[in-house]
């Protein structure tokens, strides 16, 4: 039997950068992959349960499912760049001031990740 993560779904973009955000240390790098299922854009980041009984080290995938026509930007963009001052991000091909995430780009939905409504 093929091991596949557990697909958590976010309820907004905003979420997803957020909780990216969070889990930045100097010690990790956090970043987002981004692949099309569907003809849609899924953009989500991988974890796992710390903590949690006998749920400790279960593999999670966050994601959130994009329409392209609703973020065009993010089709192209190598980063996503989060304001140090307020709850704003854009999505870029450079870094800029502010916290820069790398959206690393799959040429498919990797087969750990289980079919994603």
């Amino acid at each position: 039997m093929e091991e596949k993560v557990l697909p958590v779904k976010l309820n907004s973009i905003n979420d997803l950068v957020r909780l990216a955000v969070s889990t930045i240390t100097p010690q990790a790098l956090t970043y987002i992959i981004r692949f099309w299922f569907n003809e849609k854009i899924v953009i989500g980041i991988l974890g796992v349960f710390r903590d949690y009984y006998k749920y400790y080290g279960l593999p999670l995938f966050y994601y959130y499912t994009v329409n392209p026509a609703e973020h065009p930007g993010l089709v192209e963009a190598n980063y996503v760049v989060v304001s140090t001052s307020e709850e704003r991000f854009e999505f870029t091909k450079q870094p800029k001031p502010g916290v820069s995430i790398p959206i690393i780009g799959l040429s498919q939905k990797p087969p750990f990740i289980p079919d994603l409504d």
